[in-house]
């Protein structure tokens, strides 16, 4: 990057559905004792989505949020990205320019990409890239949402460390120039032995939906929800590789940074079970206070790490200054981290 050049986020906004699930609740549906949904899988409660809860929706009304939030006009958007999930409204379509629709952003242009839930660094680092390619490139809205808790099987016992997932949503204004903020590095990894592990067999281009399925209630209820093929042999790989994976991907964040694991003073985290969430922090040497799970959220997708970092500047634990790292992870497997110098760059 030039030497004088940053970009710092503005502002952002996050929408969660007002209903809620608890894990006494959810115990009755997936046949996990409460104290295992609380103590092993980190779930207190999550959010459950409602009719106008679904990808571009919640997107769209996290973008307004944001906008009123900081009196923006949406006409001084450059580009839309909507880094939410693919698994949305309608197939075959965009969803970033319903939104860019629906927000006004006239003068924008807008596209879609996916990474699961790792899109959110990925879309920063795509953002930051482009406006240090394109002077004129001034204000970037990076938008996204989720709804894959809609397409887990509950009477799949493989998809159990699925079961933390809600609907939720995200708006995130980058500005180059802003001297707040500041995005400093990116560190994405893709693991590729994860490829064929999670996905929804019927519905695509290979498997349509055919009258045969239809006909058939529990085969058309399976035909609309992700299937695990090989759950055995994936949890036995997640046990191998997610750590080094998630620490790796925070590793070349901060070297594209240019600081070390010590320099960390926040990390925000996407939904996992307790664990895994500590065991990350351990093996990169960050105090566990330093930290918010989110255990009375579950998994919101991409919104998560702003989620966290949310309640930590609540709560005192972001102060101006302190270095951020936003860690994410999506099926595939891919995992993906941002650093940020939060407040004001000195």
């Amino acid at each position: 990057m030039k030497k004088d050049f940053r970009a710092g986020i503005v502002d952002y906004s996050v929408y969660l559905p007002e209903q809620t699930i608890t894990a006494e609740e959810l115990s009755e549906l997936v046949n996990i004792p409460p104290h295992i949904l609380r103590e092993k899988m980190g779930i207190n409660r999550k959010h459950v989505g409602g009719p106008e809860d679904h990808p571009a929706m919640m997107a769209t009304k996290a973008a307004k949020d944001l906008l009123q939030k900081i009196n923006f006009d949406p006409k001084d958007i450059d580009m839309l990205i909507y880094s939410g999930e693919t698994y949305c409204e309608y197939v075959c379509w965009t969803a970033s320019i319903k939104i860019q629709n629906e927000i006004g952003a006239d003068n924008a242009f807008a596209w879609d990409m996916g990474l699961r839930c790792a899109a959110t660094p990925l879309a920063l680092k795509i953002a930051r890239d482009m406006m240090y390619a394109n002077e004129n490139m001034k204000n970037v809205l990076i938008v996204g949402g989720n709804v894959n808790a809609y397409l887990v099987d509950y009477k799949d016992p493989t998809q159990s460390f699925m079961f933390d997932m809600s609907p939720g949503a995200f708006a995130l204004l980058l500005r180059s120039g802003h001297d707040e903020n500041e995005l400093l590095g990116t560190g994405i990894i893709t693991d590729h032995v994860f490829c064929d592990d999670v996905y929804r067999k019927y519905g695509g281009s290979l498997h349509p939906v055919t009258e045969e399925i239809g006909s058939d209630p529990e085969m058309l209820r399976r035909a609309n929800l992700l299937v695990v093929p090989d759950g055995a042999g994936m949890k036995k790989r997640l046990g191998e590789k997610s750590l080094p994976d998630f620490t790796g991907a925070v590793k070349l964040a901060l070297k594209d940074a240019e600081l070390e694991e010590k320099d960390i003073d926040f990390i925000a985290i996407n939904h996992i079970n307790p664990k895994g969430h500590y065991g990350i922090m351990d093996m990169l040497g960050i105090d566990r206070e330093k930290t918010v799970y989110l255990s009375d959220d579950g998994h919101c997708g991409h919104a998560d790490q702003l989620l966290a970092l949310d309640y930590g500047r609540e709560q005192g634990k972001v102060k101006d200054g302190d270095i951020c790292a936003l860690l994410g992870a999506g099926t595939g497997y891919a995992f993906a981290c941002s650093i940020v110098r939060w407040g004001k760059v000195k």
